[in-house]
């Protein structure tokens, strides 16, 4: 992400298997969800993009789904945890 005057950020988490039609969808709307919540669009989207990428590796890493069988659904199933994760 990048935005004039502040410092340049990429997201390290994800999975190639979040290139699959529904994942944007996801995205926009955690994005969405946390412009409502007060944050700033650098904020939100630096924010969605780690815990939409987060989730997808719990999603994987747990054993749940592979890279193959992801879905935008598993990436849902699994951002409370993601969540949980920066809370703690």
């Amino acid at each position: 992400m990048a935005e004039r005057d502040r410092p340049l950020s990429y997201n390290t988490t994800g999975s190639p298997g979040m290139a699959t039609g529904g994942m944007g969808d996801i995205l926009t709307g955690v994005c969405a969800g946390l412009l409502g919540q007060g944050l700033s669009l650098y904020d939100a989207a630096r924010l969605g993009a780690w815990l939409c990428g987060r989730a997808a590796e719990i999603a994987i890493f747990d054993g749940y789904q592979s890279e193959q069988s992801l879905l935008p659904r598993d990436v849902l199933d699994h951002l409370g945890t993601a969540f949980n994760e920066i809370v703690t």
